[in-house]
């Protein structure tokens, strides 16, 4: 799409917003009297609807990423990336909004927080400070392409920020964080996020500010390390430093052993911070890797390992804290981007639900997700979905944990008697029976 017809688009989508809301606010009452008449709180167990999708949203060919917060006043804020020419990874590249203040029941109309203007501006990592109330938002730049090709190794990618002070409505512009938490070394991809950071609520480092980015180096022919870090900030986002750190050589026949990336992280209730990550093309078995920090991000207790038993594509994941439960929200399909589920961890993340114990979202195509409390009785699960392709939109859906399955004793096993075997599990409802040989 030419770039005036997209700026007259977008003008036109602006225009049409501004008149939207400049009429529906004539004929309503003042919020604080909308407030007095509200309609009970909704407790459906589940309900959903598309939120971002390119014949929705005119200038744009494909909506990714999807980020999702709320705020202190309860505000939801739904990122993405607005990609405006196609699908692919190093394009023309906005960053896009929307507000609910509902929970999610409905949305207001989109708004550019970083125009791309050519280049790809993306991996939304949003983290709000309860204290001031300030919503901050990681970001990478790149320069952007033309060709639908991915970003030429080493890559330019640069990590920045911009912030809200007035619930989403409004963005500072963005600034480079590169002098804080760009070294030298990390010299080729950088991603912030891309999900949801926190503020940490307990311990020593309350009020901390934390979010994740995964770094490769290059040494001049060929990539040679994978970093999987966090960031944070101890003084509301002003400064940034990096904190733990987890690095993984890639030997020279780039054959290794795992390589976390794009990891969401989870304040526990007893204070440490839960890291899950994507395992990108490693040796290891199973496709989700996961460690903890038990000092408010400074260091991992351990290196990531990878949980075999937890089965997903190769994708971006991401993590909540539900009462008793943490939730997993994924694709279940082990080698496709396939069959949304939510998954629950009742001991902090050391095992999961297996896929028949999970929650299913949907059976379509499926992709990167962020979950947030909507509200007091609902989860919101923000997914790239569709019935073609996991890319065709992004949908939001509401769940209580009524809607989740319920959580059940360990299955029977059998034993598996091949040297140094685990027992198996029994699915399906199988029990002992006297059989036909005893």
């Amino acid at each position: 799409m030419p770039s005036s017809l997209r700026v007259r688009l977008r003008s036109l989508r602006t225009a049409t917003a501004a008149l939207t809301v400049a009429t529906v606010g004539a004929l309503l009452p003042a919020p604080a009297a909308q407030a007095v008449r509200a309609a009970p709180e909704s407790v459906a167990p589940f309900e959903q609807q598309v939120l971002f999708k390119a014949d929705r949203d005119p200038g744009y060919a494909c909506f990714r990423i999807p980020a999702v917060v709320r705020t202190v006043k309860g505000t939801l804020l739904a990122f993405a990336e607005g990609r405006v020419n196609d699908c692919g990874d190093a394009g023309d590249i906005d960053l896009v909004l929307k507000r609910s203040h509902d929970g999610g029941r409905t949305w207001g109309p989109l708004q550019v927080v970083n125009e791309g203007d050519g280049d790809t501006h993306g991996n939304p990592a949003p983290v709000v400070d309860r204290e001031t109330g300030r919503i901050l938002l990681a970001e990478t730049y790149n320069t952007g392409r033309t060709d639908s090709k991915n970003c030429d190794t080493p890559c330019d990618r640069t990590p920045h920020l911009q912030y809200s002070d007035d619930d989403g409505a409004n963005w500072s512009a963005p600034r480079d964080l590169s002098k804080e938490i760009l070294p030298p070394e990390w010299n080729s991809w950088y991603a912030t996020g891309p999900v949801h950071g926190l503020q940490l609520t307990r311990g020593r480092h309350k009020g901390r500010l934390v979010f994740t980015a995964n770094t490769e180096t290059w040494n001049g022919s060929r990539v040679t390390a994978n970093h999987a870090a966090l960031i944070v900030s101890d003084d509301g986002g002003d400064h940034w430093k990096i904190g733990a750190t987890d690095s993984y050589p890639i030997p020279a026949d780039g054959t290794f052993r795992q390589k976390p990336s794009e990891m969401t992280i989870t304040e526990r209730p007893d204070g440490a911070v839960y890291v899950s990550g994507r395992e990108q093309d490693g040796t290891d078995l199973g496709h989700r890797t996961h460690t903890v920090s038990r000092d408010g991000g400074n260091t991992y207790t351990a290196p990531f390992r990878a949980i075999p038993d937890l089965y997903t594509p190769q994708v971006q994941g991401s993590t909540l804290q539900f009462g008793k439960r943490m939730l997993l929200a994924c694709p279940a399909d082990p080698d496709r981007r396939r069959t949304m589920q939510i998954r629950s961890s009742y001991d902090g993340g050391r095992t999961w639900d297996s896929v028949d114990r999970g929650t299913t979202v949907t059976t379509d195509w499926s992709g990167y997700s962020d979950l947030v409390r909507a509200d007091r009785t609902h989860v919101g699960l923000m997914y790239e979905g569709g019935a073609v392709d996991a890319r065709d939109e992004i949908r939001f859906a509401r769940f209580t944990e009524d809607w989740l399955k319920p959580r059940r004793g360990p299955d029977p096993t059998t034993s598996d008697r091949a040297p140094g075997a685990r027992p198996a599990a029994v699915l399906g409802g199988a029990r002992v029976t006297p059989g036909r040989f005893g």
